[in-house]
């Protein structure tokens, strides 16, 4: 059984220290064990805990709403990774449709052209685009 410590499962996953110890406080995300000296140790399951956390986070979920999804007594992981692979390539999606608006743009002002104006405004959330108008 491999443990982590606050410092290592900082280092590999990318957060501070402190945010841990933030998760800590507000329930988010509990140590597998705290030693008699009071450092935390994190197990695998506590590593799984977390990566689902930041990947809600990478989604824009409120902590106060990842902690209701994964405290659910009805939560799946494998159902939660799928939901979340489905979100991202859609977002992946967008933003390569934005890309490719950004990559027409530049290139017809380069050649002193205009865009179609739906052109203009492709892979923009429609009331956002009504806006930029």
């Amino acid at each position: 059984m491999i443990e982590y410590s606050v410092q290592k499962l900082a280092k590999i996953s990318g957060v501070s220290v402190r945010t841990l110890h933030h998760y800590d406080q507000i329930g988010l995300l509990k140590p597998k064990v705290r030693t008699e000296a009071g450092y935390r140790l994190y197990g695998e399951e506590e590593l799984l805990r977390l990566q689902q956390i930041l990947f809600y986070k990478t989604l824009a979920y409120p902590l106060k709403d990842i902690a209701s999804i994964l405290d659910d007594p009805q939560f799946d992981l494998i159902a939660s990774l799928s939901k979340q692979k489905t979100a991202l390539n859609e977002q992946k999606q967008n933003l390569e449709t934005l890309i490719n608006t950004i990559n027409k743009t530049i290139f017809n002002l380069k050649n002193k052209k205009m865009l179609d104006h739906e052109e203009l405004y492709e892979g923009l959330p429609k009331e956002k685009a009504k806006a930029y108008r």
